[in-house]
């Protein structure tokens, strides 16, 4: 399947192997993601983080997660977007791999994973979607410096501003996701004890 996957996406994965890391990890979205994801988040949905890697066999991989639910979209599936209700999220999981992190969410009886993320977009990303639904700590996490906040807060704004420009993200937006990036730097990854409490918060309700 590696060799496949290489036949299919062999420049992007050549820069992977030689840089050691996915150099697009950290991109701001593309005009074609923007236009492909738009339609499917509504006006009352709060955009919250992205996380940008690599899908096995599909090219590139883009998820997007709002305060509602988990929007998944892999390169080589044409416009198809997959659409998770945070809800239907039974499991997730981020580890550290040999060119990045790799993200794995287990969801209506669904497997989906994608490699080759950015350290602090994948910081960002799992500790928003742990406050959401249950994942599990990570392990020996990457610690973040301010630089790496700022790009987060930069990158996740972009696109919540290009993604609804109708609502015209606010000001609270913009704190709530300042606020993500800034909890991830100060307090690491997400943690034992916090997911302990989100477990705990959902069988409250």
């Amino acid at each position: 399947m590696a060799w496949l996957d290489f036949l299919k996406n062999g420049n992007e994965l050549s820069e992977l192997l030689i840089e050691g890391a996915n150099p697009y990890g950290a991109s701001l979205l593309k005009q074609a993601d923007v236009d492909q994801l738009r339609d499917h988040i509504h006006p009352q949905e709060r955009v919250l983080a992205y996380v940008l890697g690599r899908v096995v066999l599909a090219g590139r991989g883009l998820w997007l997660l709002t305060d509602q639910q988990l929007l998944v979209s892999e390169h080589d599936s044409g416009n198809l977007v997959h659409h998770f209700a945070l809800g239907d999220i039974t499991e997730a999981e981020c580890v550290k791999g040999k060119y990045g992190y790799t993200l794995r969410v287990t969801a209506a009886g669904q497997l989906r994973s994608l490699y080759g993320a950015s350290a602090h977009m994948a910081a960002v990303f799992y500790r928003a979607l742990g406050q959401k639904v249950r994942c599990t700590p990570v392990h020996k996490p990457t610690a973040l410096n301010a630089d790496d906040v700022a790009e987060v807060v930069h990158h996740f704004c972009d696109a919540a501003l290009r993604l609804q420009p109708v609502a015209m993200v606010n000001a609270d937006a913009r704190a709530l996701i300042a606020q993500l990036a800034q909890d991830a730097a100060n307090q690491g990854w997400l943690m034992a004890s916090e997911a302990t409490q989100v477990r705990q918060a959902e069988a409250a309700h």
